[in-house]
């Protein structure tokens, strides 16, 4: 009967995208589905979207889709398909493909060569080779610190530099058109810099109606700086700790995912912790004993989500990562005992704030003086805009938060808030919620398996719900 309360986001690919594939990894544990835009044509995503929205119908079961844009990433483009290195070899960077003598390349945004300077540091392969600048000017020379093959491609990371790129390439704007029509729940931005960057997508986002959540990743030292504005203006954040422990020393990468998912939860912000989390999954059925330390750590720092990338995108195991994690969310979402108010600040400024943290109060008085006679199984909330449940999810409850709205549009972006089930409900006249419909929608709980018959359940309403007239009802059944 426990359910899993983090959440679990799934990248689609070639090991993923089969009808089948789809249906089983939904069936065990995958909330959100992401498509990754660096990699595949746009009509293969769009068929693909089509596939998950299908497949999730059938099943009853709502899931989020995400977009990842692109973005302006750094890359080589070499004359051949590789280069290989010994620490010590020099190579060059040339301004243009056509200029390339020897051993060297250019990059995807060439304007960059002329501002790197004698000393910087060159990062490619996600960290596998480092270089150090030893001659800067129209050709820049480099000398490799690291042994091994450098391919075609690759990505480029420069710690410290800062660029005037586009925020969006020709790409991503075909992302937003295909995310206006499939009504994609979350976007999720590339090498965010500060809010002046998400502020920009909001605004094109609007040319092409796109009514999404706005997911910033966290990729560069710049981000950690301005990572206050970036939460307020966003949805949510995904902490991409592969560039992030790139461009910013890596050592420190632990302690800005405690700090980011804090923040979160204090301004009430989705938080996705993401990638290598079951890196050794790509090839192998079983991880190793530091990443399962590892997606443990993540529940212990009350994240909404962890993300899978290569581990269902192209890994041999797919359906076996998504056990894992599950497997790991349920064993230790039962070990934490505290209340997350004696670690983080959340402040309560508002009405339906209010009477969110007065609902969790009734949940953890009615945990500790009658736990062992009829526990509390989980929270019911009728939401019109998803904003309550929202607040509800924050205090992280230990128990499921089943979430009733008359939208599919709320629905599916509540799939990624920690601890929340959320479903369609179509109220009766006047949109008021009566005790005969919350009675109904239990037994509909107990009927999918989410309840024992005898569940007790706190259950938040308003008294005219679905016409936005806020929260304002608390009662147990």
């Amino acid at each position: 009967m426990q359910k899993k309360l983090t959440k679990i986001v799934a990248t689609i690919g070639p090991a993923s995208d089969t009808p089948d594939m789809i249906t089983t990894l939904i069936k065990h544990g995958v909330n959100i589905f992401r498509f990754n835009f660096k990699h595949n044509s746009i009509d293969w995503h769009g068929e693909r979207i089509q596939r998950v929205n299908a497949i999730a119908k059938k099943l009853h079961t709502p899931v989020g889709t995400l977009i990842d844009l692109q973005g302006p990433e750094i890359r080589i483009v070499m004359n051949t398909e590789k280069l290989d290195l010994t620490e010590g070899d020099t190579v060059t960077i040339h301004s243009t493909k056509e200029r390339i003598k020897g051993r060297g390349f250019t990059l995807t945004h060439p304007t960059i060569i002329p501002t790197l300077k004698n000393g910087d540091t060159v990062i490619a392969d996600d960290g596998t080779f480092v270089f150090t600048v030893i001659k800067s000017g129209d050709v820049v020379t480099l000398q490799s610190q690291s042994t091994g093959i450098l391919k075609d491609h690759k990505s480029i990371n420069i710690p410290n530099g800062t660029f005037d790129f586009p925020l969006l390439v020709d790409r991503d704007f075909e992302g937003l058109k295909l995310a206006a029509l499939h009504e994609i729940d979350f976007v999720a931005l590339s090498f965010v810099r500060s809010a002046k960057d998400v502020h920009a997508l909001h605004k094109e986002m609007a040319k092409y109606h796109v009514d999404a959540h706005i997911i910033s990743k966290i990729e560069t030292q710049l981000a950690i700086e301005n990572i206050d504005e970036i939460i307020d203006i966003s949805d949510g954040i995904m902490i991409a700790r592969g560039d992030l422990g790139v461009e910013a020393p890596i050592e420190r990468v632990p302690y800005y995912q405690k700090t980011i998912i804090q923040k979160c939860i204090q301004r009430q912000k989705t938080v996705i912790t993401a990638t290598q989390m079951l890196e050794s999954m790509i090839e192998h059925p079983r991880p190793t004993r530091a990443e399962v330390s590892d997606v443990a750590n993540a529940v212990y720092d009350w994240t909404d989500c962890t993300m899978l990338s290569a581990e269902s995108a192209a890994g041999s195991y797919p359906i076996e990562a998504v056990d894992l994690m599950t497997k790991t969310f349920l064993f230790y979402e039962k070990k934490i005992q505290q209340d997350i108010r004696h670690e983080i600040d959340i402040e309560t400024g508002n009405e339906t704030a209010m009477i969110a943290a007065t609902a969790y109060d009734l949940y953890i008085q009615h945990q500790t003086q009658l736990s062992k006679t009829n526990p509390l199984q989980g929270f019911m909330i009728f939401t019109q805009s998803g904003r309550s449940v929202s607040y509800l999810s924050r205090f992280r409850p230990r128990v499921p938060i089943f979430a009733f709205t008359p939208f599919s549009e709320v629905r599916d972006k509540l799939t990624m808030l920690y601890g929340v089930y959320p479903f369609i409900n179509k109220t009766e006249s006047e949109n008021v919620v009566t005790l005969k419909s919350i009675i109904r929608e239990k037994e509909n709980l107990v009927r999918k398996e989410y309840l024992s018959p005898e569940a007790r359940l706190i259950v938040l309403h308003g008294q005219a719900w679905a016409k936005g007239k806020g929260l304002n009802c608390i009662r147990i059944i």
